[in-house]
């Protein structure tokens, strides 16, 4: 598929389909070239705009270097905590100054900034010593002081700075919420590098881009574990594409699945235990399972169209696939063992690359709207059907972040691929790579 945003992107559009409930790469093959059957509605249509939901009005002043801390580096610290906290989209921060009525002797006083309107403040402090980093969190109630976290994170300096900012916003996160933190997450994709397309990994938030594969070969589709310690990828490195698994010590593992030209587009079960993968060893493309323990292989479908780019659900019960099988690509669903095969998308010509969320209560998918590729996300539950992206360029390869909140994927309306992140409501969309030719992009789940 072909993809593209950017900042400027309006918020996302709904809509509920009148039937039924409704790239990776495909497999290399256009099926956009195949016709839609007689009396299919060739692109969703109909909006409805969204809404966001109410933030917590938090205070984040500045962090405050401590003995040898450089203020610069405090600086930083602080800059990466309120982007973290901004990004969940929990929280309302308020100006780290105080809104401008609260002197600066006064920035560590709840009742100070209880006056302004916050709920709940952050102070933090940073004291390096030599090449040792110290940073320290108090969160507090302004409506009487109390403490509902105090914890100090250390490690190198300056390697590990951004690290504890990221893991600091994570614990105020879960004292507010309940829920965990998506800071210390990471992003893989694939960049072109001259004539080879090499696997990176990024942190969420596009900072620290370090590239995990030299082959000088075409590598795609990564695909996370789900206890995210390995990456599962396609590889043109040998004779034919293959699917290989690099681990967080570098270790490389090749799949040998029995026979086909084209083995793809892995997905890791929910226990990391199998993959499911597209093969056309039979003489058409076709999904298959992969217990990694045995290498033993089983064939989950069986139809003369092409099914492809399989996707997990959490639950490990289903598998979404991509299917031609009436006429046009759309997305599918099946049980884990092959059986129970029932269409999920019915409006549309071009619907593809599905991704269930960490709730197994939608799935994520691109669809052909007005001429260009979108994301749309389907609640499993109604059936209705949310079209959160919008503006210039094509989007691909949708996939959810861990707190089912968020999603990223890749576009090319700067007139280069680049990978980007979206609300779940369609809005917040902010761009992470710049000039790279990034595609295929995949969430890392939380690590366990």
């Amino acid at each position: 598929m072909r993809a593209s945003c950017s900042n400027s992107c309006p918020p996302g559009r709904d809509r509920r389909p009148p039937g039924p409930a409704g790239l990776a790469i495909f497999l290399l093959l256009a099926l956009a070239t195949i016709p839609a059957p007689a009396g299919e509605p060739e692109e969703l249509t109909g909006v409805i705009s969204a809404r966001a939901s109410a933030r917590v009005s938090l205070a984040v002043p500045p962090t405050v270097a401590l003995g040898n801390a450089p203020l610069a580096a405090a600086a930083e610290a602080g800059e990466v905590l309120r982007a973290d906290l901004d990004f969940s989209g929990w929280f309302g921060l308020l100006d780290p100054r105080g809104e401008g009525r609260i002197p600066p002797e006064r920035l560590a006083d709840p009742a100070a900034w209880r006056e302004v309107g916050a709920a709940y403040l952050l102070t933090s402090t940073l004291e390096v010593t030599g090449d040792r980093a110290r940073l320290a969190v108090r969160l507090l109630e302004t409506g009487g002081g109390s403490l509902l976290l105090g914890k100090t994170w250390g490690g190198r300096y300056p390697a590990d700075l951004r690290r504890l900012a990221h893991a600091a916003s994570d614990a105020v996160t879960e004292a507010l919420t309940g829920r965990p933190g998506i800071a210390r997450t990471r992003i893989a994709f694939v960049a072109r590098v001259g004539e080879a397309k090499e696997i990176y990994l990024m942190d969420y938030d596009g900072a620290r881009v370090r590239r995990l594969t030299s082959t000088g070969a075409i590598n795609l589709s990564p695909a996370w574990s789900p206890d995210g310690r390995r990456l599962a990828f396609l590889s043109f490195l040998g004779r034919r594409p293959s699917i290989y698994i690099l681990d967080e010590k570098s270790r490389v593992v090749t799949l040998h699945p029995r026979g086909g030209d084209l083995n793809s587009a892995p997905d890791f079960s929910p226990d990391g235990r199998t993959l499911a993968f597209s093969s056309d060893r039979d003489g058409n493309v076709e999904i298959y399972l992969y217990d990694l323990a045995t290498g033993r292989e089983t064939r989950l479908t069986r139809n003369p169209a092409i099914d492809a780019n399989p996707a997990w659900s959490p639950s490990g019960r289903e598998i979404a696939f991509t299917s031609d099988r009436t006429g046009s690509p759309q997305v599918w669903i099946m049980s884990v063992d092959g059986t129970h095969v029932r269409r999920l998308t019915w409006e549309g010509r071009y619907n593809e690359s599905a991704a269930w969320s960490p709730d197994g209560g939608r799935i994520a998918f691109v669809s052909r709207v007005a001429g260009r590729f979108e994301i749309v996300v389907h609640d499993l539950a109604t059936g209705k059907e949310t079209i959160i992206t919008s503006g210039p360029g094509n989007k691909e390869n949708p996939r959810w972040a861990p707190d089912g909140r968020h999603l990223v994927y890749a576009c090319d309306a700067s007139g280069t691929w680049d990978i980007y992140t979206i609300r779940d409501d369609g809005t917040d969309v902010r761009r992470l790579t710049r000039g790279l030719a990034a595609q295929t992009p995949d969430w890392s789940p939380l690590r366990r």
